[in-house]
């Protein structure tokens, strides 16, 4: 048996070339039977593969007594085994509450984060976690329970960037069975079962009675249908990479995806599409509700939106849709005053009005920068928020236009035509700030004094 489960993970290892000659790899190793199992496995066959090997055990202070004997079971492994071990102690609770996280996933962000950063202190290549395919099971159901996606069904890849997992073709069952064959000893956490967590209420309750009744290969089955789904979801991959280069523009922060070309694909994997661009881009994950909001998006008004993850905004624009992190302003009074020589921060930007020597004036094509004739003019301006029924007259224009109808003809995006700023005197609009000033208020042979507007981000 001991051969068989040892053959069984090589192959798994070869065939999905996780291990390479001269890789050196960080296992973290939390004292349980897997990461035990793990460690003792990569050192059995080290010259094999020719490999350097360290742990990691991180300290999770969740358990008392309990965390600290892990601590030293792992200290005395490692030590009898003449193989280095990275401790490090966080305070997950604490973390948690800070970043208002389960535990789960506190433990689960720290865990990586030190992975992470111990793999760079010491200059190794890899992490190699102990995820078993008891784990990518309990994985597959709980993401099938919350909506997942095809990403979600999956289950747990094989490797992530330089994270591997080399025994998750193993089951919970045979990793027991070799430990106790091999009187090989690990930590039991006794907190695994607490069936108030969500992973443990489907290990201790759900599955088990999922195997008594239905199917006693449940896991193998489920396990069978996720390799399936991975090979789909590496062909939905490649044919969503080709499509991207004419769909897809986005600059870090914004993804706007094109109307015409998207409403030309299937109905289907427009759905899939969508999914996996916006997850990868914003490194989010949303559920089936958000892409039937996203699918309904597509057909609404200019200037509708709808809210996905978080702070993540997809908002409908004339010919593309526009997603991205919904940031503050900044702006948090109705109104700021601002006189000839001053400067006056609004929200994240400033705004500058100075007199100029007409030897100095010179017109500019940056619009950030404008010059307007105070002749005639109080020396108290009003910055706001354009609002419905502004009207002012364009630069060049005879007639006046509504602010509305002139920020749609500059397409202006939806999520910046509602915090458009305005700059008025004695009621009268004299700069769409940022795009036009007002005919009145523009210079002439005749200006007497001239202001210059200024507006920056900084």
């Amino acid at each position: 048996m001991t051969k068989t489960i040892e053959q069984k993970a090589l192959k798994f290892i070869d065939e999905n070339h996780l291990i390479k000659n001269g890789d050196k790899i960080l296992v973290a190793l939390s004292g349980g039977a897997d990461s035990i199992f793990l460690l003792h496995f990569l050192l059995k066959f080290k010259k094999r593969f020719k490999i350097d090997v360290t742990a990691l055990h991180l300290n999770h202070k969740l358990r008392g007594r309990s965390a600290t004997a892990d601590e030293k079971f792992c200290t005395e492994f490692c030590a009898k085994n003449q193989t280095k071990l990275i401790r490090v102690s966080k305070d997950v609770k604490s973390f948690a509450k800070r970043m208002k996280l389960s535990i789960e996933e506190a433990g689960r962000e720290l865990r990586y984060h030190e992975l992470n950063k111990a793999v760079k202190k010491i200059g190794y290549s890899k992490i190699a976690t102990a995820h078993n395919s008891s784990d990518n099971v309990e994985t597959i159901l709980l993401n099938f329970t919350k909506g997942s996606g095809l990403n979600g069904l999956a289950g747990i890849p094989v490797n992530r960037k330089n994270i591997i997992r080399p025994i998750l073709c193993l089951s919970s069952d045979e990793i027991r069975t070799y430990l106790k064959q091999n009187k090989i000893s690990y930590r039991v956490d006794e907190s695994n079962r607490n069936s108030d967590f969500e992973r443990n209420f489907l290990r201790n309750e759900i599955i088990p009675k999922l195997k008594q009744r239905l199917n006693p290969r449940l896991e193998e089955k489920i396990n069978n249908i996720a390799k399936i789904v991975s090979d789909i979801n590496s062909y939905l991959d490649n044919e969503i990479e080709s499509l991207k280069k004419n769909v897809l523009k986005f600059n870090g922060k914004e993804l706007r995806i094109e109307l015409k070309q998207i409403l030309k694909l299937d109905k289907s994997f427009q759905k899939i599409f969508l999914k996996k661009v916006i997850e990868k881009k914003f490194n989010i994950e949303i559920t089936s509700e958000n892409i039937f909001s996203l699918i309904d998006l597509l057909k609404l008004q200019t200037g509708k939106s709808v809210q996905l993850k978080k702070d993540i905004l997809a908002t409908r624009e004339r010919s593309e849709i526009i997603i991205g992190r919904k940031s503050s302003t900044g702006i948090k009074k109705n109104n700021y005053k601002i006189k000839i020589g001053q400067k006056v921060r609004v929200g994240k930007k400033s705004i500058t009005i100075k007199e100029v020597n007409r030897k100095l004036f010179k017109f500019s094509h940056d619009k950030s920068v404008e010059f307007i004739s105070g002749d005639g003019l109080i020396n108290i301006f009003e910055i706001r928020r354009w609002k419905a029924g502004d009207k002012f007259q364009p630069i060049g224009m005879k007639g006046t236009k509504k602010i509305s109808d002139f920020l749609a003809d500059e397409k202006t995006s939806s999520v910046d035509k509602k915090n458009n700023l305005v700059l008025l005197n004695e009621d009268k609009i004299v700069w769409v700030i940022g795009l036009r000033i007002d005919e009145r208020f523009k210079v002439t042979p005749k200006t007497k004094m001239i202001l210059k507007l200024t507006i920056t981000t900084k």
